[in-house]
């Protein structure tokens, strides 16, 4: 058998030409992919900030805001962070205009653009002795674990507790949480410009200890259950037993009747030939049948309740109290319910 070839140099260094190849193809579409999202966020952006500024010009300026938010949030921009924050400064929320305008002062001198910065800066210096502050403190934030304090919704770092911070003029929900504790919250009220609010969080209170339920000792809880148990059970079989005692009443009176009509039918037939019968005779005679076979089957269903009512009642779990029951009993040619019990 001749020898097994193996793949020489030129061989390998041809499959990681193709591997690198490939690689750099997938890299190119995936540039692609993301080069077509941020050219629809972009278009997106653009339709968003020409919206923004035509409505700033009607002097709609509270419809004009979250459209320029967004814009600025698809493509960040420093012309867009300058309008949105002169939006936010016409709607008197000075404090989003005046960080606006530091941001946008930040971006404009990135870039180079020291004209667009310095008034940004302008603006946010004017706007500065305008704003409003508020402070929160709390009694508990050095011992307290776990103290959690949110203003309308985020989170306050635990660094700005107890500082001064701008804020929008408005109404700011605060909510304060901590394990064990039952929250507190409360409405900050923070009117016009220069305002200074402080939000002092007093000692939350304890929350109630979760309700245990309270359980019977093992014994009685087992005895309860099999007392309701075999109460039940008892009633049951006493029901069924009932049921059989109308079945054997029934097959009772089936039986009189099967008897009645056979008698009846004798004395229309033939003394001699008992089977020569006129048509009356036969007729008494199919009921007779019909009725014994009735009082056959009620009386065997009876029994057969009568038995299971007892089974049902005598194993039914109970107390040490007296328990009797009537229970068929049959022998060749006779038949009878006795009476048995314990006691």
């Amino acid at each position: 058998m001749a020898p097994r070839a193996y793949p020489g140099p030129r061989f390998v260094a041809r499959v990681s030409i193709a591997l690198a190849c490939a690689v750099c193809s997938l890299s190119a579409f995936e540039g692609a992919a993301r080069a077509e999202a941020s050219l629809a966020d972009k278009a997106a952006a653009q339709s968003l900030f020409d919206e923004g500024r035509k409505l700033m010009a009607a002097g709609k300026f509270a419809d004009a805001c979250p459209k320029l938010a967004e814009s600025q949030k698809l493509d960040p921009g420093v012309g867009t962070q300058f309008h949105l924050a002169d939006c936010y400064e016409k709607i008197g929320q000075t404090a989003s205009a005046w960080a606006g305008f530091l941001e946008a002062a930040s971006g404009a001198k990135s870039m180079g653009q020291a004209d667009r910065e310095k008034v940004a800066r302008e603006r946010a210096a004017a706007l500065a002795p305008r704003l409003s502050k508020l402070t929160i403190t709390s009694t508990e934030a050095a011992s307290l674990t776990g103290l959690e304090i949110k203003r309308d919704g985020t989170a306050v770092g635990r660094a700005l507790w107890g500082t001064a911070i701008p804020i929008d003029p408005g109404s700011h929900l605060i909510e304060v949480t901590a394990p064990g504790k039952k929250p507190w919250q409360t409405t900050a009220k923070v009117e016009g410009d220069k305002a200074s609010v402080v939000v002092t969080i007093p000692p939350l209170e304890d929350a109630p200890a979760p309700a245990q339920a309270v359980t019977a000792p093992q014994g009685e809880a087992v005895t309860a259950d099999m007392s309701s148990a075999g109460a039940s059970r008892r009633t049951l079989g006493l029901i069924v037993a009932g049921v059989g005692v109308v079945g054997l009443g029934v097959g009772t009176v089936f039986a009189i009747t099967a008897k009645s009509k056979n008698d009846d039918s004798l004395g229309l037939c033939d003394k001699v030939d008992p089977n020569s019968c006129p048509q009356g005779g036969v007729d008494l005679r199919d009921s007779a049948r019909t009725a014994g076979t009735l009082a056959t089957v009620s009386v065997g269903l009876g029994v057969a309740a009568l038995a299971a009512g007892g089974l049902l009642y005598f194993t039914a779990p109970s107390g040490d109290k007296p328990r009797a029951m009537l229970v068929p009993s049959a022998g060749p040619g006779t038949a009878g319910l006795a009476l048995v019990g314990r006691y």
